[in-house]
């Protein structure tokens, strides 16, 4: 997969910029540290979709059930990454996101990880619907793909 393919069917790229400190013993990026730059692309697409208002304002919003991610090669610092992030929704409660991670310096795919959410009701302790007005931001996410 090339960048300008990533560019035209994912929905957010963040920039990261790698730092000293996020390599470990072995002199790259530790494995966690890619957990963390999923999450950045994770909460970038979420406020564009506006799903960090309703956590706010209804106290309803995602909650993380399930992150994995594949490592196809190591990074260094000094490296800038772009992650990029889409997300599908795959019933009346989860959203599946995507995530594919670029670096700049080796102009190619580095990482690559999927999570599972469940919309959440954060007072209410439990699951819950995804509200209509974001729904609607996911079926405009699946067709400009």
């Amino acid at each position: 997969m090339d960048l300008h393919t990533l560019q035209q069917q994912y929905s957010v790229a963040t920039e990261i910029k790698v730092k000293w400190g996020e390599m470990d013993a072995f002199q790259h990026v530790n494995n966690t540290v890619y957990i963390r730059y999923i999450e950045d692309g994770r909460i970038d697409l979420f406020e564009k979709l506006g799903m960090t208002s309703d956590m706010s304002e209804l106290h309803i919003g995602p909650i993380l059930a399930s992150i994995q991610c594949d490592y196809l090669a190591p990074v260094t610092y000094p490296d800038t990454l772009l992650v990029f992030s889409t997300a599908t929704q795959t019933g009346a409660k989860k959203v599946e996101l995507d995530h594919k991670i670029w670096s700049t310096r080796q102009n190619r795919l580095v990482a690559q990880g999927k999570g599972l959410n469940v919309y959440y009701d954060y007072k209410a302790l439990k699951s819950c619907v995804i509200p209509d007005s974001i729904v609607a931001k996911f079926a405009a996410l699946s067709e400009s793909k």
